[in-house]
């Protein structure tokens, strides 16, 4: 599969690739292709990576706020790079990244009888908003629809601050199609190889299951 990966805020493409390196590592191995990209508005580094890397640096939106109008201006960006660069099979993003694929998986479905992409994997998911950037996606009731049908891999952390939005987004996904791993970490994505190891197995069967469909 070839994956679209949407960073975090306050990082960049070059980021989140070094940050996802155990993943793409393993899965590259089994012939899985990732391609990075950086969002739309130029913004301050998150603060523990100050010094680390060079900028610019970037969001999808501004943080800490409902995205309102920006969440269509950061969508339309990434469609333009879907557009150029792709297609894409997956996509594969990192808290405000991950809001972001799930808004557009989300609003897409209602739109279009394919699916934007075969797989998300959400990494410490950022709370999901619906395209308006307004309202946060419902998690429906029992036997109500899931915003997000397609397979999905939800990767959180335990001591994440945002770990109650990365529950609820992994709550708007279908659960006959989501895999859970719960890292038990904080806001990152871990490099160790025990967690690493548990991550690609969830994303790969997640890969199998939606291979099968196609």
């Amino acid at each position: 599969m070839r994956f679209l990966c949407l960073h975090g805020a306050g990082t960049n493409a070059e980021i989140f690739e070094v940050q996802s390196g155990g993943i793409s590592y393993d899965l590259a191995k089994k012939g899985h292709t990732f391609k990075y990209y950086n969002g739309y508005m130029e913004a301050e580094v998150e603060p523990q990576l100050k010094g680390l890397f060079p900028g610019p640096f970037y969001n999808h939106y501004p943080r800490d706020q409902a995205p309102g109008e920006n969440l269509a201006i950061s969508m339309k960006h990434v469609y333009q790079i879907i557009e150029r660069e792709g297609p894409f099979d997956a996509v594969m993003g990192f808290s405000q990244g991950a809001s972001l694929a799930c808004a557009m998986i989300a609003h897409h479905a209602k739109t279009h009888k394919e699916p934007l992409f075969k797989l998300a994997v959400f990494i410490c998911g950022a709370l999901p908003f619906d395209s308006t950037g307004n309202e946060v996606l419902a998690v429906p009731p029992p036997g109500g629809e899931y915003p997000v049908q397609i397979h999905t891999t939800n990767i959180v952390g335990k001591q994440d601050e945002l770990y109650p939005s990365s529950m609820h987004l992994y709550r708007v996904c279908d659960p006959a199609k989501a895999r859970f791993y719960d890292h038990g970490s904080r806001h990152l994505v871990p490099f160790d190889v025990e967690n690493t190891e548990a991550m690609v197995a969830a994303i790969d069967a997640s890969i199998q299951r939606a291979l099968t469909e196609q």
